[in-house]
């Protein structure tokens, strides 16, 4: 999950890890809202996780504890995405670059021999302004 600036900073959008249940367009899930059920602003550097809820079936998988989920603030998913580009000379969107960031973690718990598979969705290149924006992007 997108976790911005920091999940203390009020700034993210983190629903699973620091949401709590609620309505919002007609689905019962994981909301950041106020304690009126008011949604609150939300902050990530990926458009596509800057959104103040998820989809049932993630909430009914974090209840069940049948998934981990895992907050992953802004500048982790900009150096994954840095990295991914570097390495292995594919623009991950920043999406999946969260994930990333998160798989380079549980790698190191693996150890040698560990098998990670990550889905790449999207394509960095539309984010290229949203990386710049976080610092310096090296050739």
């Amino acid at each position: 999950e997108a976790a911005g600036s920091g999940i203390r900073s009020g700034k993210h959008a983190a629903s699973l890890v620091a949401g709590r249940p609620g309505v919002l367009h007609g689905a019962y899930s994981y909301l950041l809202q106020d304690g009126d059920g008011q949604i609150l602003n939300t902050h990530s550097v990926s458009a596509g996780l800057d959104y103040p809820g998820v989809g049932p079936e993630h909430s009914f998988l974090r209840d069940l504890e049948r998934v981990d989920y895992v907050a992953v603030g802004d500048k982790d998913a900009v150096a994954a995405f840095k990295l991914c580009t570097r390495l292995e000379g594919i623009m991950p969107a920043l999406e999946p670059s969260h994930a990333l960031h998160q798989a380079g973690v549980i790698a190191r718990e693996l150890g040698p021999g560990g098998r990670i598979l990550v889905c790449l969705s999207g394509r960095g290149d539309k984010d290229m302004d949203s990386v710049e924006a976080q610092g310096p992007v090296e050739n």
